[in-house]
Order: C-alpha cells, then sequence, then structure tokens
C-alpha cells in the first residue's frame, strides 16, 4: 500500500488528471454522434476523473499537512509541491528537471534554477483544493446538462473537458509561463461553448465579447510576467549568500521562470537595494564635512537611492500590468462589464464553470503571482486601491443582482459581489485574510456552482430562468426547493454552514489595527453590508420562485408537468450539500492543509512591509534634517507594524534560515 502512494507513482496519477480530459475529450468527439450515448458516457467519464482526482489529492493533502504544519514563515520562504513530475531529488528538492525550451545557457549545477520555461506542475496547500473543485465542479457540468445538449452533444461534452484540462493546468502550475499558458488555453473552450451552444440571440457577440476583453488583460499580464521574470534574475551569489550589497556589484544572474526562484530573488534584488542605500547613507553619516570624501559619499548615497527608486518604479508599472489580466476574470468591478453579456448567453452549465472555477484563476493568479512577485507593490498600493474596488464591487453588485428579474443574472452578480468580499480579504494581506480567501475559493465554487446548478434544473425544466414566470416550485418540486433552501443559506453565510467560516475570516482581516488605521472602517463596513444584501436579494430570489401561488410557463397541450429532481441530480445537490455542512462545521483539516503555503506568503509581505517602512523613514528624516540614529522608524498606517511579526499577532515571525535576513533597520555604528 506505501508503495502504491509513493511520491513516484503519484506524479503519473497528477499527470493523468491534468491529461485524462483531454483523452476523454477525443473519445467523446469521435464516439459521441448520438446524444444519450455522449451524455451517459461523459457522465461516466466525469466520475472516474473525480475518483481519480480523490486518489491524489488525498495523499497529498496529508502529506501538505505535516510538513505545513512545521512552517512558521522561517522553516521554508517559498512554495514546496509535491508530486511534481520529474523532481530528481525523490520528492525532496520540489523542482522539475523537464525543461520545454531554454531562454538562455542551462547552468550545470544540480537543483540549480534554469533558464528554461519547465513542466513544472504540482500539488501545494493552496491549490490542492482547488484541484478537487474542479473535478467536482465538472461531474455537476455534466450531470445538470443532461438534458441539454441534444444537438451535437459529442462536441458539447468534448469541449467541457477540454475547459477543465485548461483549468486544472493553470491551478497546477509553478512556472509563470506554464501558468499563463493554461491560462489563456481557457478561452478556447469557452468561447465555443458560449458561441456554439448559448441560450440566446445575442450568443455569438457575448461569446467574442468575452474572448477580446479577457484576452486584451491576458496579454498586460504576460508583459507583466516578462518583466518580473527580467529584473528579478538570481543573484550571482545564490539566495542563501549572507554578504548584502553584493549582487549589485556582481551584476545579473540566471532567469527563472519558476514562481519559488522568483519568489526568493524578488525579496533578494529589494533587500539588495536597501542594503546599498543603508550602506551609503551610513558611510555620508560617518565621513567629515567639508571634504572631498564627504562629497563622493554623498553622491555614493544618491546613485544608491536613485537606483533603488528606478527598481521601485519598475516594479510600480509591472505590478499594475500583472494585476489587469486577474481582475478582468475575477471580474472586480469596473472590470465586469463583458460578464452580463457572457452569464446571459452562455449554457447554464458553462455558466457553472465560468463562475465556480475560472474566477478563481484570477483569485489564484494574485495571491501565487502577483503578491509573492510584486510584495512592496501589494504592501502600498493592494487594499488602497484594489481593497476599494473590492470593497465597491461588493455593494454595487448586490443592488445589481437585487434588481434583476432573472435567477440566472441575479446568480452572475452575486457572485461577484461575493468575489469583491474575497478579494477585500486577500489585499488585507494578513495570514486571517489569505486564509480566509483560500478557504472562500473554495467555499464560493460550492455555493456558486450549487446556484448555478439549480439554475441549470430550471432551464431544463421550463426552458426559462425568468422570475416573473415562476413561481410557487415548492410544490411540484420538494425536493429542488429544499437544496436550493440550503445552498441559498450556505451562500448567504448562515453559521455551521460554509460561507460563514471563509466570510468571518476575510471581514476579520480588516478589522487589524494596521488597516483599520490606514482605510478606516469603511472596507469592513462594506464587507458586512455586502453579506447583509446577499440575504435580502437571495431571500427574494427563493421567496418568488419557490413559494406563494403556483405560476409557470404554460405547457403544451398533451405535456407531463415537469417532474421534481431525478436520483442523479439528488446524488449531485446531495453532494453540494454535505460538503457546504462538512466545511461549515469543521473546516480544519482544510485549514490545516493551508497553513503552511500561506505562512510563506505572509512572511515575504513581512518582509516587504518592513523595507517600506524603512523608506518612509528616510523620507521623514529627509524632510526634517534628522539622521537614522535620531529618528526613530515611523509606521506606515496602511502597513503591518515592523515588529509584529516577532512573536506577536500579525504574522509569522520574520527572519530566521533558509531565506534572506533583512538588513539592519540603522547601519551599526
Amino acid at each position: 500500500m506505501d508503495d502504491l502512494f509513493s511520491p513516484n507513482v503519484m506524479r503519473w496519477v497528477l499527470l493523468a488528471v491534468l491529461a485524462a480530459p483531454l483523452a476523454f475529450a477525443a473519445v467523446l468527439a469521435v464516439g459521441g454522434g448520438n446524444a444519450r450515448v455522449a451524455r451517459r458516457l461523459a457522465g461516466l467519464l466525469a466520475a472516474l476523473h473525480l475518483g481519480l482526482t480523490a486518489c491524489v489529492v488525498t495523499p497529498a493533502a496529508v502529506m501538505i499537512a505535516e510538513y505545513g504544519g512545521m512552517n512558521d514563515g522561517q522553516a521554508y520562504k517559498h512554495f514546496r509541491p509535491v508530486f511534481v513530475p520529474g523532481d530528481t531529488g525523490d520528492g525532496q528538492e520540489h523542482r522539475t528537471a523537464w525543461s520545454l525550451f531554454f531562454v538562455g545557457k542551462p547552468n550545470p549545477a544540480p537543483n540549480a534554477p534554469q533558464p528554461a520555461v519547465q513542466f513544472y506542475i504540482g500539488l501545494d496547500g493552496i491549490n490542492v483544493w482547488l484541484v478537487a473543485l474542479t473535478s467536482l465542479m465538472t461531474y455537476i457540468a455534466v450531470a445538470v446538462s443532461w438534458g441539454f445538449a441534444q444537438e451535437r452533444a459529442g462536441a458539447y461534452y468534448a469541449w467541457l473537458f477540454v475547459l477543465q484540462s485548461a483549468v486544472t493546468g493553470a491551478f497546477l502550475s509553478f512556472d509563470v509561463i506554464l501558468f499563463y499558458v493554461f491560462f489563456e488555453l481557457t478561452l478556447i473552450p469557452a468561447f465555443f461553448l458560449i458561441g456554439g451552444w448559448g441560450v440566446g440571440g445575442g450568443k455569438r457577440d457575448a461569446a467574442r465579447k468575452f474572448f477580446l476583453y479577457t484576452l486584451f488583460g491576458s496579454l498586460l499580464s504576460l508583459v507583466g510576467l516578462v518583466g518580473i521574470v527580467l529584473t528579478n534574475p538570481t543573484p550571482p551569489g545564490g539566495w542563501m549568500n549572507k554578504t548584502r550589497g553584493q549582487a549589485l556589484k556582481q551584476g545579473r544572474g540566471t532567469i527563472s521562470f519558476n514562481v519559488s526562484d522568483l519568489m526568493r530573488s524578488a525579496a533578494r534584488w529589494s533587500d539588495e537595494h536597501d542594503s546599498a542605500v543603508a550602506e551609503a547613507s551610513f558611510k555620508a553619516e560617518q565621513t567629515p564635512k567639508d571634504t572631498g570624501r564627504r562629497e563622493q559619499a554623498e553622491k555614493e548615497l544618491a546613485d544608491a537611492t536613485a537606483a533603488r527608486t528606478g527598481y521601485k518604479t519598475t516594479q510600480f508599472w509591472l505590478f499594475f500590468l500583472l494585476v489587469a489580466g486577474f481582475v478582468v476574470k475575477v471580474p472586480l468591478v469596473p472590470f465586469h462589464t463583458w460578464l452580463p453579456a457572457a452569464y446571459a448567453e452562455a449554457p447554464p452549465a458553462v455558466t457553472l464553470l465560468l463562475s465556480a472555477l475560472l474566477a478563481k484563476l484570477g483569485t489564484l493568479g494574485l495571491l501565487r503571482i502577483v503578491i509573492p512577485l510584486c510584495p512592496h507593490m501589494a504592501a502600498e498600493y493592494g487594499l488602497a486601491v484594489f481593497g476599494t474596488l473590492g470593497a465597491v464591487g461588493v455593494v454595487y453588485a448586490a443592488f445589481c443582482a437585487y434588481a434583476q428579474k432573472d435567477v440566472k443574472m441575479m446568480a452572475a452578480y452575486s457572485s461577484v459581489s461575493h468575489l469583491g468580499l474575497l478579494a477585500l480579504g486577500l489585499f488585507a494581506l494578513n495570514p486571517e485574510g489569505l486564509t480566509g480567501a483560500v478557504l472562500h475559493m473554495v467555499n464560493h465554487g460550492l455555493t456558486a456552482g450549487g446556484l448555478f446548478a439549480v439554475v441549470a434544473i430550471l432551464y431544463d425544466r421550463y426552458r426559462t430562468t425568468d422570475m416573473t414566470h415562476l413561481g410557487g416550485l415548492m410544490a411540484r418540486h420538494p425536493a429542488l426547493a429544499f437544496f436550493t433552501v440550503v445552498i441559498c443559506l450556505a451562500g448567504v453565510g448562515l453559521p455551521g454552514l460554509n460561507n460563514f467560516v471563509s466570510e468571518m475570516m476575510l471581514i476579520g482581516a480588516l478589522f487589524t489595527p494596521w488597516n483599520t488605521a490606514a482605510m478606516g472602517y469603511g472596507l469592513a463596513v462594506a464587507a458586512a453590508a455586502g453579506i447583509f444584501l446577499s440575504a435580502w436579494y437571495t431571500f427574494t430570489m427563493l421567496r418568488s420562485v419557490f413559494f406563494g401561488p403556483v405560476r409557470t410557463p404554460a405547457l403544451v397541450d398533451g405535456t407531463a408537468a415537469p417532474a421534481d429532481l431525478t436520483g442523479r441530480e439528488v446524488i449531485v445537490f446531495g453532494l453540494i450539500a454535505t460538503l457546504c455542512l462538512a466545511l461549515g462545521l469543521y473546516p480544519q483539516p482544510v485549514l490545516a492543509v493551508m497553513k503552511g503555503d500561506v505562512a510563506v506568503v505572509a512572511y515575504t509581505l513581512q518582509s516587504a512591509r518592513e523595507s517600506v517602512n524603512r523608506e518612509l523613514a528616510e523620507a521623514e528624516n529627509r524632510v526634517s534634517g534628522t539622521t537614522p540614529t535620531q529618528q526613530p522608524i515611523s509606521m506606515n498606517p496602511t502597513l503591518i507594524p515592523a515588529g509584529a511579526g516577532r512573536g506577536g499577532p500579525g504574522g509569522p515571525p520574520a527572519g530566521g534560515p533558509g531565506g534572506p535576513p533583512r538588513p539592519p533597520q540603522q547601519p551599526p555604528r
């Protein structure tokens, strides 16, 4: 049994999880001409993939929880995925030797960063549950499409599986270019599914708008990714070299597309610039005035400061370029204008995947790439800019949801509102917010997926989701009404169900002293208002559609009244309801798996905040005319206090072995 679950075997199982949907798509495209055969085959293959995913996710979660529980931000400071195909260290090195193509001379050193785009995939505490969610939501999308795809059914299910493979690949990727490739590949099946099987007359225009809008944002992110790679090569002395201020003199090192390598390189280069300024400042302070040496020392200080300013300016623009593609995919208000048309025209099962899975590509990109690779810019501008946009989106989308007369569009705007709340907690940039964001990705996927599954059932039965044409369905569909009420209660954050846990963590992250000092209580009030408004429009929909007098579209003569849920559909909704209840009552196993990798991001942010605080102190010193020894380090209220991570409640301990130590806040005398 141990051999069966060994890392070597699990690597091949993980590859199968990624590649199997493509094989399923080929089988359905060739042999799915008959609609009945296609849907039965698709359901069987989706269930098979769900079992295969469980076989790799379960041991991965156990392994990640074991080493993640020992990590407090000091044990390691970069992502360490497990079950990495091509891992040369028998699961201990957490990197791959599978290079797709080189963009420079290969590095012959073992386990050294390579100037190559690599097929680097694996599981860690952030993506392991998202991979499981992808397989589950695809199974549900296939199951609720049972009566929908009557024409070209084989092609329809084939595109669903292609979409699943692309989303899974993006979730698994730890190479920034590989992530981008999978990220962009999701557009192709989504485009054909919306344009080919849409439910309205404007489906082709909606598909075109969705494709072009998200492609434009993604291209901006590609420019940002290339810029991050080029401006953060591996230092010549490596990350473990304790000598500070030398890498700038030694020149550039090897570029890498590996996310973990880039995390350490970005932290080291920022550290190098801070050290160079600190050294030059100390030298200028110690050099007697009115001498040629003092003039030279001041020139060196000016040069070091200008170099650091130039580096930070470049990172500023790269940060906003990176964010552009991800906030469009989420989407955050006001980058959501593609959503109404795409959601209105897309098949119900496709809207399920758009909301439950594709939106998470945007939030994962922010958490996996933007924040770890641009931590200083995230610390300075994340909450002020994108946290504010998230707060606006929470309230604005909630009112839009209340104004809708269509269940599908209400669910679409509800999704935007809840994702705005997720962005708020994410850019709070503390362990509570980061953990809540990862958990809410899973929770929102379940509740949003469940609500769109209800939409799919309503459309299958009545060929409409217009609330003015539906009413009193509790009498005809008691099972559907029961599961809809459970999913809606989970969506509004009822205690004991899943969304309550993650939403409380996200809101709690906004009440930390440094966030309230910077932004006041406005963001937290907006978040709480969004939860209240979600109950308002959700219960209004329930009352309109499921209670009161029976109101349904006229039936064709001789047509029987639509039936309640079938056995297959009861299994689907039973899975969703059970998971919502389990994550609401006992989320600790899921949180334990996330702990270690959230600590990695939290440590990166802790170091970035302290660096920003030093820069602010230097600026205040220049204005006041005092020296660093006379003026204490001041704390920008937008940032975490510099000492909060040292055994206190603000984050993981700073410093420690395994990563770049911080330069002293004040040069030693």
